[in-house]
């Protein structure tokens, strides 16, 4: 070789270096042996999560989306309290009078039926 051409030694970055084929093999050596597990368990292995695809989104954008997310979801749970108010003081003296309008019919409707069941006795 040349002096003048450095040399890259295997001790350095090249020793670290993991191919997707190793990573591969890695990963279909770990799944026959969870799937060897559970044969010898006699039972069936749990479905594996599909993997997550790449995300070109920055750090940033991740957590504002899961922010808003959040938002949402607080809103939702929150949008079934905020329809509902308290009743104002006319409000509640309209719903006064219809109830006792409703009451003295009631006690009206008894009074009548107790005369005529009086006057049937007779």
């Amino acid at each position: 070789m040349e002096e003048g051409i450095p040399t890259v030694a295997v001790t350095g970055v090249a020793s670290r270096f993991v191919t997707q084929t190793d990573v591969e093999a890695a990963k279909t050596r770990r799944e026959e042996q969870w799937k060897a597990a559970y044969a010898r368990l006699g039972q069936e292995p749990p479905p594996q999560p599909a993997e997550d695809s790449y995300d070109g989104r920055s750090l940033a954008e991740k957590l504002a989306a899961n922010r808003a997310a959040k938002q949402e979801e607080w809103e939702e749970k929150t949008k079934l309290a905020n329809q509902f108010r308290a009743l104002e003081e006319d409000e509640i003296m309209f719903l006064d009078s219809i109830r006792e309008k409703q009451a003295e019919e009631e006690r009206l409707r008894r009074l009548q039926d107790g005369e005529e069941l009086s006057d049937f006795r007779k």
